[in-house]
């Protein structure tokens, strides 16, 4: 009986220690960081990770996720100096694989690996070789970045690829093949400056409706011997000795093929077919200016002998369009000034136009009255209202000479009429006139005779 309770102790202690132990498969920060082997061994216990994986600066050197069938997350890898080997036999899914910054990797194992959307591989000098995704793809790959590795071979790449497929500066590459029959539209294939590349299969390609660049490599011949269309955009250069396509039919898009070597041959049959599109064929392009050049051109899809022309003519060239240009943006700039300034004096001297025509009448005889200052105080006291008169044209005014109103000479008072007495209008021509007095007469501005003012008798 105390054997039976021992060894049930012992199970539940080895138990909670597995527990404590296992890694949380789907942690609430939505990522793991690998920091020591124990962490590694701990990953293995699920079976599928819900969430990212990446390892610290300072992580072990070795890590095998054998155990792990998918991670829904992605799988980061950078800047760990120390890691040398990552593998998994058991790996079937993950989102996206990023290698980067690794100088001590060296094995690269994946043989299980079959859903997956992107491998993105960067600066790994030390990996030579790998074993990826053996069997068949299940989904499709929308980007595959290789660059800057010492990979020797990219045998496994047979898969299609979605988006984009950029194999750039892999020192060791030797050969690399295009195994599709089509390059799809919105897709792009760049193979550049891998010095060591000196075998490119393309004799599988019928169509390229993306964009296709194979530049800056050691490779002498292209043979596109089933390719019919370009519809996309193809970019060939470097130091090729012959380019074939001898059935190509159409191009809806550009063809660009520059050579160090003679091409004339591909040149010339291009210029043969009279193909619409865009096309231009450059065979020894570095050679100097003596040696004619045969260029086609698809403007106007002929044959013409032409040099390249000498660094003295493309500065020349270069200089007379800088200065046509900067003369273009002067003149603009002048004329621009220009109106802008006829504008303006247009405008002011149309408002000040305006402001003559609505000038007060009482500002013009008030400038011409030599004595306006010394009236200017009694007018002020009396001034008429305007609204009176413009609310009510027909009544009776004393003096119909807006503005200004003169209080009687010699002390005299001012009489109202009674009622029932009808005005009498004066016989004189109405405008701006003076009260006589004694103390002030003058002639009005506006009349010939003074207009002198009768008061009734009450």
């Amino acid at each position: 009986m105390k054997l039976c309770i021992a060894s049930f102790v012992w199970f539940v202690l080895r138990l909670v220690v597995l527990v404590e132990g296992a890694a949380d498969c789907s942690p609430a920060s939505g990522s793991l960081t690998i920091k020591t082997a124990q962490d590694v061994s701990d990953l293995t216990t699920c079976t599928s990770f819900t969430g990212n994986i990446v390892v610290a600066a300072d992580g072990p050197q070795d890590i095998q996720l054998d155990g792990v069938t998918s991670v829904s997350g992605n799988i980061d890898i950078e800047n760990v100096a120390k890691l040398r080997s990552l593998t998994s036999t058991s790996l079937e899914a993950v989102s996206s694989f990023t290698l980067n910054s690794l100088p001590a990797l060296s094995t690269l194992t994946f043989p299980a690996l079959k859903n997956f959307s992107s491998l993105k591989w960067y600066n790994l000098p030390s990996l030579e070789q790998c074993k990826i995704a053996t069997g068949a793809i299940d989904g499709e790959i929308q980007e595959i970045s290789i660059f800057n590795t010492s990979l020797k071979s990219l045998d496994w790449l047979t898969w299609p690829i979605g988006a984009a497929l950029n194999i750039t500066s892999n020192s060791n590459l030797q050969s690399f093949g295009i195994p599709y029959s089509s390059i799809n539209a919105n897709s792009a294939y760049t193979l550049t400056s891998n010095p060591s590349l000196a075998s490119v299969d393309v004799s599988s390609l019928t169509g390229i409706y993306g964009g296709l660049e194979i530049s800056g490599n050691a490779v002498k011949t292209l043979d596109f011997s089933k390719l019919q269309t370009i519809g996309g955009f193809v970019q060939l250069s470097g130091d090729y000795t012959n380019v074939s396509m001898p059935v190509l039919s159409g191009i809806n898009g550009a063809l660009s093929v520059e050579s160090t070597e003679d091409i004339t041959a591909l040149c010339s049959n291009l210029a043969q077919k009279r193909l619409a599109g865009h096309y231009d064929c450059t065979p020894n392009a570095q050679k100097s200016a003596s040696n004619p050049t045969a260029t086609t051109s698809s403007g106007a899809p002929t044959a013409t002998a032409t040099t390249p022309p000498t660094p003295n003519e493309n500065s020349s060239k270069s200089s007379i369009s800088n200065a046509v240009k900067i003369a273009i943006g002067i003149a603009t700039l002048i004329i621009t000034l220009l109106f802008l300034t006829a504008a303006f004096f247009f405008f002011r001297r149309r408002s000040r136009a305006k402001v003559r025509e609505i000038e007060p009448s009482s500002h013009r005889s008030s400038s011409a009255d030599p004595f306006a200052k010394s009236k200017s105080a009694e007018a002020n006291a009396f001034e008429l209202e305007e609204s009176d008169y413009s609310s009510n044209p027909t009544s009776p005014k004393e003096l119909e000479a807006p503005g200004i109103r003169l209080e009687l000479a010699n002390g005299r008072t001012r009489q109202e009429m009674p009622a029932g007495v009808m005005p009498h209008e004066l016989e004189a021509w109405h405008g701006r006139c003076e009260m006589h007095s004694p103390a002030m007469s003058t002639g009005s501005v506006n009349s010939i005779t003074p207009l002198v003012r009768h008061e009734l008798p009450a």
